[in-house]
């Protein structure tokens, strides 16, 4: 038990045939929440295979080599990124420099959503207050200067907007791929990335402004 309640509820231990479908438990915040954390850290996985793409394409390794140097060398996903930002520098002939900004501003996106993404998926969730689409997370392993607990509080609209960063970050990844393996001149390029831009603005205005299902709806 916390200081924002208990982080788990057990249900009534008088249980009968007839009462049984009450029993359970609540652990963590509401179903609305659970299945946008679920969404945060799928879309975080995802990226793993542009990432991997991207660091093949600039080392100029084959696919054998890359997955032999990720499986010896235990290359998790920050250790990728600091290999792809340096292998950028060097790249001969050089990155064209809207991608290499581009890369830049995926990659940097990447290492703040999963920072975001650790915090949501690794740290202890509480209850969330009845019909409220929020709740407090801690982590119990880390304390505060003042040897106070760890506590952040997180909405449902936090967590739809961390999973939608991460899955345009994953878009993005995967055109810069493209892009560093075509010759295309700089104002198609330029044309490429206007496109993008206006599409992922769109998807997420339709996300965002989305609204919930009604109960009658509902299955």
């Amino acid at each position: 038990m916390r200081q924002f309640g208990a982080i788990v509820k057990l249900g009534d231990s008088k249980v009968t045939d007839k009462d049984a479908a009450k029993w359970g438990y609540e652990a963590g915040p509401n179903d609305a929440m659970k299945k946008e954390i679920g969404q945060v850290v799928v879309n975080h996985a995802l990226c793993d295979s542009p990432l991997l793409d991207i660091f093949q394409i600039l080392s100029g390794t084959s696919v054998s080599v890359t997955f032999a140097l990720v499986r010896t060398l235990n290359i998790k996903a920050g250790a990728m990124i600091m290999a792809i930002k340096a292998l950028a520098q060097i790249r001969e002939p050089e990155i064209n420099p809207a991608i290499q900004k581009r890369l830049s501003m995926a990659l940097s996106e990447h290492d703040k959503l999963s920072r975001l993404r650790n915090e949501i998926a690794h740290w202890q969730w509480h209850l969330s207050l009845e019909g409220v689409d929020a709740a407090h997370a801690s982590n119990d392993w880390r304390r505060n200067p003042d040897n106070s607990q760890v506590i952040k509080r997180f909405t449902l609209e936090d967590l739809k907007n961390a999973s939608l960063g991460l899955i345009n970050v994953y878009a993005a990844l995967n055109l810069l791929s493209a892009t560093l393996q075509s010759t295309v001149d700089g104002e198609k390029l330029t044309r490429i990335f206007v496109d993008f831009d206006e599409v992922l603005k769109r998807v997420q205005d339709a996300v965002l402004d989305l609204p919930e299902p009604s109960a009658e709806e509902l299955p």
